[in-house]
């Protein structure tokens, strides 16, 4: 009861050092096909229906900077989220591309949410195009990544008290190392000490302390389809170095490192070094069409849903553990991915 009186406390604190109105009033215009928009305000929905003439629509909700909040255009369509920051916000949905513009953009949360997106968009495009071309040396990649970490970081550090700046700090989980990201963590606001994403972000950072390089694997058991139980125990500790590969069917990133992974697998499976990939967040039958399209030949285990992820605190995927022949962890994350794995296992394994 102490800390939730205590958020509520301090958000009405933040709306009134800033002098932010308590309620935000959103207006718009909507397709000539549509009559009702549905508003999504956490875990409640409301319905406006649009003025019959000119189809616009007006509705206050709660201000909440801590929070996004939602539009759709049907019960169970596609959401817009919004920044509810007490500026007066207004949406074209006539429009392709419709977002959220605030009479007041000096002043709004919005606003920021916007820019940050404009940019979102510009870097992915321009990363993917070099992708496309060849283009994308080791260098270049490096520079993508600083501008991306800089970017994202100062995105977090600026935006501590609101929304944004947790949506910053999610996009950085798996791209910088624990200590950055729990020094980002200790930036927020105490509004977000019983947020959800935070929590979540808290309780992996933990998991991740006790299954560091160095420390003893720590086994799981899984149903497979068939019925049959694996563990990790049945692969990891028995005498030959494990590369373990967490990934998923409809991860895009998952599928561009397994051509990694398997020549990997080429050239050094054998009496020192094996893989297994263990299939996360994924329905069992997706797994195995994407397994073998890709050429995964080595051993699997499926349906592991989030057991493993919780037990080695892992959020981003592709996720790769390289365990030793005792069974201890040798080196975990982004160190194992592209050039990183055959530098890795070349210093351990070569003749």
């Amino acid at each position: 009861m102490k800390r939730i009186l205590y958020t509520a406390a301090a958000l009405l604190m933040i709306a009134a050092c800033c002098n932010v109105p308590s309620v935000t009033r959103v207006s718009g215009t909507l397709p000539e096909d549509v009559e009702d928009i549905f508003v999504s305000v956490k875990d409640s929905t409301f319905s406006v229906h649009a003025d019959a003439e000119g189809h616009s629509f007006e509705f206050d909700v709660p201000t909440d900077i801590t929070a996004f909040t939602a539009v759709s255009l049907s019960e169970d369509g596609d959401k817009f989220w919004f920044v509810a920051d007490g500026t007066k916000l207004s949406v074209d949905f006539t429009q392709p591309e419709a977002k959220f513009v605030s009479a007041k953009p000096g002043k709004s949360i919005q606003e920021r949410l916007n820019a940050f997106n404009k940019w979102s968009e510009e870097f992915m495009t321009k990363y993917m195009e070099a992708s496309r071309s060849g283009k994308l040396t080791p260098e270049l990649d490096d520079q993508h990544t600083k501008e991306y970490i800089d970017n994202m970081s100062s995105t977090v550090e600026n935006n501590a008290d609101n929304v944004l700046g947790i949506y910053a700090l999610s996009g950085l989980v798996g791209q910088v190392d624990d200590d950055v990201l729990s020094g980002l963590l200790e930036k927020l606001s105490p509004v977000f000490d019983e947020d959800g994403t935070v929590q979540a972000l808290k309780a992996a950072l933990e998991q991740r302390k006790g299954t560091q390089p160095g420390q003893m694997f720590t086994d799981f058991e899984i149903q497979q389809p068939d019925g049959s139980v694996l563990k990790l125990s049945d692969f990891v500790g028995k005498g030959k170095y494990i590369l373990v590969d967490f990934w998923a069917s409809w991860c895009g990133p998952c599928k561009r490192e397994i051509p990694n992974i398997k020549a990997a697998y080429d050239k050094y499976h054998g009496d020192k070094f094996d893989v297994l990939s263990v299939a996360v967040w994924d329905k069992p039958e997706d797994t195995a069409k994407a397994a073998a399209e890709h050429g995964v030949v080595w051993n699997q285990i499926v349906n592991a849903q989030r057991i493993p992820t919780d037990i080695y605190g892992i959020e981003g995927i592709p996720h790769l553990i390289l365990f030793a022949p005792d069974g201890t962890i040798v080196k975990r994350g982004e160190g194992l991915r592209g050039e990183g794995l055959e530098e890795t296992l070349s210093a351990l394994l070569a003749e």
